[in-house]
């Protein structure tokens, strides 16, 4: 049986060029962005909420690019326990980029360490409405949350769909 790629952990996210607005933002490897990206990705520290807030301040970066570098800076802070800033950030996420599948995985992640299961479930939903690349990811978090909530057939069912 093959495994989903997905995890319990958060979606990173790097948006990059060409999101059809016919603008485009290139991440070079030093810029602030691409710098807030990689943090989230290795967990960072808390001096990395730094990075991600000059690039938030000062790169210049396409909507879907913005959105997910307060995205990537939401799993930073809510990795170090400042929850309610986290949940600022990917709200500001979403509503710059709502078409974007992952930032809702991600505001979902950061809703479980609140406790706030219903509403993760619903973010996890919308995620799997929208058809889009973090849709297995989405299917494995949500197979996760069900069993939390005692859910074991829908857990089952969403294991399936995550393959």
């Amino acid at each position: 049986m093959k495994r989903a790629r997905a995890s319990a952990l958060p979606l990173l996210l790097l948006a990059c060029a060409g999101h059809g607005s016919g603008s485009e933002t290139v991440l070079l490897s030093e810029s602030p962005a691409y710098l807030c990206y990689l943090a989230a990705l290795r967990g960072g520290d808390a001096a990395d909420v730094e990075v991600c807030t000059r690039a938030i301040e000062r790169q210049p970066l396409a909507t879907a690019d913005l959105a997910a570098t307060y995205s990537n800076r939401g799993l930073l802070r809510a990795r170090h326990g400042d929850l309610d800033a986290a949940l600022e950030d990917h709200a500001k996420a979403i509503h710059l980029a709502p078409e974007l599948d992952g930032l809702y995985v991600n505001r979902a992640n950061t809703l479980i360490r609140a406790n706030r299961l219903r509403d993760a479930l619903a973010d996890l939903d919308r995620a799997i409405a929208l058809e889009g690349d973090a849709q297995a990811t989405a299917y494995y978090n949500r197979a996760l949350l069900f069993q939390r909530l005692g859910d074991s057939e829908a857990a089952r069912l969403d294991l399936e769909r995550a393959e």
